[in-house]
């Protein structure tokens, strides 16, 4: 059967505005007079047969804050400031929309601007989907404003989506961000606390929460606490995570976690670790003799050395807490 087609101008024009949702309209500079497609009266809810084409009909139904004067018109055609124009129009049924304008100018032999054409397209849900997103990029600013977290969101299985927080963090691209086996950003002995609960979390569907440390972009390892909470959809099925993380303050690390140790902390934390004082020196760039020094208190606290000890033992999980009487110790 062989395809039919539409072949009269006016059949294919309408079918392609009941597909575009648009309409089309033609505007006389000298005249005034205005003329309107058949999707266009459609578009705005008019009767063809009740209500003739006008500029001042137009200009009634478009919302107050956004109409233009004939002059205002007129000087922005001149200009090509018409071209591509969004507006609100509401209709007589009440309904507000969103349309998009777009119009092209026609000039007489003697190049004076003789008519506009146009088409106007309903892009309400295009502009729906932009008030979403900056509604939701406002409340995310507020939340952190008031919270001091940083907010993101993951899939389904645990994978990061919004990448810009970790990204500002540790100065990792967004590919090596969305490395979930390798965690290349993540402490290597906190990497397994980040699989463990992702899987506890996808087992649950739960709420989880965890605290690992983080490669800044500066190198230097940080404490982040995290919370993440599954989204569900009215028929429960799991469609992302949200999540937010809380960097520690490198002053409340100092002193609630890496307060100045002495060189029995050292000491007992190689026990913890089971490393030798040689493994140890060789780690943290010093020299074996000045483990021995330090370890046994003829080195001031005060030293450079005993500074990239300490790091070198909380970069391997060791954290140092003040106990009673305000002493460091040592755990892991």
């Amino acid at each position: 059967m062989p395809l039919r087609v539409a072949s009269a101008p006016e059949k294919r024009l309408s079918l392609l505005e009941n597909l575009l949702v648009c309409g089309m309209w033609t505007y006389s500079i000298q005249t005034r007079d205005l003329h309107w497609s058949a999707g266009l009266y459609a578009l705005l809810g008019l009767d063809p047969r009740t209500v003739s084409a006008s500029r001042e009909l137009y200009d009634l139904m478009i919302h107050p804050d956004d109409r233009l004067s004939h002059e205002e018109l007129i000087e922005r055609a001149e200009s090509g400031g018409l071209a591509i124009r969004r507006f609100r129009m509401i209709r007589p049924d009440g309904r507000l929309l969103w349309l998009e304008s777009r119009s092209q100018r026609e000039y007489d032999r003697q190049g004076r601007l003789v008519l506009l054409h146009g088409v106007v397209q309903d892009v309400s849900d295009q502009e729906k989907v932009r008030s979403d997103a900056h509604l939701l990029a406002t409340e995310i600013s507020s939340i952190k404003k008031i919270t001091g977290a940083d907010f993101w969101r993951t899939d389904a299985e645990g994978r990061l989506i919004d990448t810009a927080s970790w990204s500002r963090l540790t100065g990792e691209t967004a590919e090596r961000l969305r490395d979930h086996e390798g965690l290349p950003a993540i402490h290597p002995e906190d990497r397994q606390i980040v699989r463990e609960t992702r899987a506890e979390g996808l087992r649950s569907r739960r709420a989880v929460e965890f605290t690992i440390r983080v490669r800044r972009a500066d190198g230097e390892y940080c404490y982040v606490d995290c919370k993440v909470t599954p989204v569900l959809a009215s028929d429960g099925e799991l469609i992302e995570w949200h999540g937010m993380s809380w960097v520690r303050e490198a002053q409340a690390q100092n002193t609630q976690q890496t307060p100045r140790i002495q060189g029995c902390h050292v000491r007992a934390a190689r026990a913890l670790l089971g490393i030798t004082a040689r493994d140890l020196a060789e780690a943290a760039g010093v020299s074996f003799s000045t483990i021995r020094r330090i370890e046994d208190e003829i080195v001031s606290s005060k030293s450079a050395a005993l500074n990239k000890i300490e790091k070198e033992l909380v970069s391997r999980g060791i954290v140092f807490f003040l106990a009673s009487g305000a002493k460091a110790s040592p755990c892991r």
